[in-house]
């Protein structure tokens, strides 16, 4: 009798405990996510060859889901060549629906900066980028994805002209499409280009030309699965015909 009586004690704690998880366990307007890269690559420009972790914190502004803000950060694992170190945070808001998307970004990429200032955000010496995005998907019939995206402020894009800060302006486009989806392996093909709206020059291409091809390539994509666990990875081969450069990138995202 003792032994049935303790069986069932045992069965009634473990269905209040797991009743008890499930009820503390609420969706929550917060999440975050930590990957793992070999390098960071950004638009055709490589902003780090040395391994980096970033870390991305979502809030839910809506109960649709449409509306989000949060904060963006990567940081190399170790020093660049130059002796200086990478080191990023950005601050964003976005709107998504039916395959739109728009958001404004704030990029502060503090490698080389002695004393960097958060603060500053002076038109001739702020190393803040403020970033405007756009894309544009049209579904699953026709899975093609259109981008757009136009730096609106930042001394990184500036030029002087005549005695004058201006903005150059410089803006990237990219066509990007999936060539094998639903797959164990999937391969997504990307298209990128260049170009300023106020310049002679761009931020992503050689500083020789207004229109530059700055981003081609083809990224791999799968679910590597361990034991319970479904973690996705990515390996990306990447050229910038303009600066006459190629990288390939392995990223991992850890949850």
């Amino acid at each position: 009798m003792k032994k049935i009586i303790l069986v069932v004690l045992v069965a009634v704690l473990s269905v209040q405990i797991s009743v008890a998880q499930e009820t503390e366990l609420k969706d929550s307007p917060v999440d975050f996510t930590v990957s793992l890269k070999s390098n960071h690559l950004w638009r055709g420009l490589v902003i780090t060859d040395k391994p980096m972790f970033s870390v991305q914190t979502i809030f839910t502004l809506n109960e649709s889901k449409t509306f989000t803000a949060g904060f963006w950060g990567g940081m190399a694992i170790s020093n660049e060549s130059d002796g200086t170190h990478y080191k990023e945070i950005d601050y964003y808001v976005q709107f998504a629906k039916n395959g739109f998307s728009i958001g404004l970004w704030d990029l502060f990429n503090t490698r080389g900066l002695v004393n960097p200032d958060i603060w500053d955000y002076d038109k001739e010496t702020s190393r803040h980028l403020l970033d405007l995005r756009t894309s544009y998907n049209f579904g699953e019939k026709f899975p093609l994805t259109l981008e757009a995206d136009v730096l609106l402020f930042g001394s990184v894009d500036s030029q002087n002209t005549n005695g004058d800060f201006e903005q150059r302006y410089s803006t990237y486009v990219q066509v990007a499409y999936p060539l094998v989806q639903d797959s164990k392996v999937d391969l997504n093909a990307f298209v990128g280009a260049g170009f300023s709206f106020n310049g002679d020059t761009h931020l992503y291409g050689d500083g020789e030309q207004n229109f530059d091809i700055v981003n081609v390539g083809i990224t791999a994509s799968k679910i590597l699965k361990v034991s319970t666990l479904r973690i996705p990875v990515e390996a990306t081969t990447m050229w910038n015909p303009s600066t006459k450069i190629a990288r390939i990138q392995f990223a991992i995202k850890l949850f």
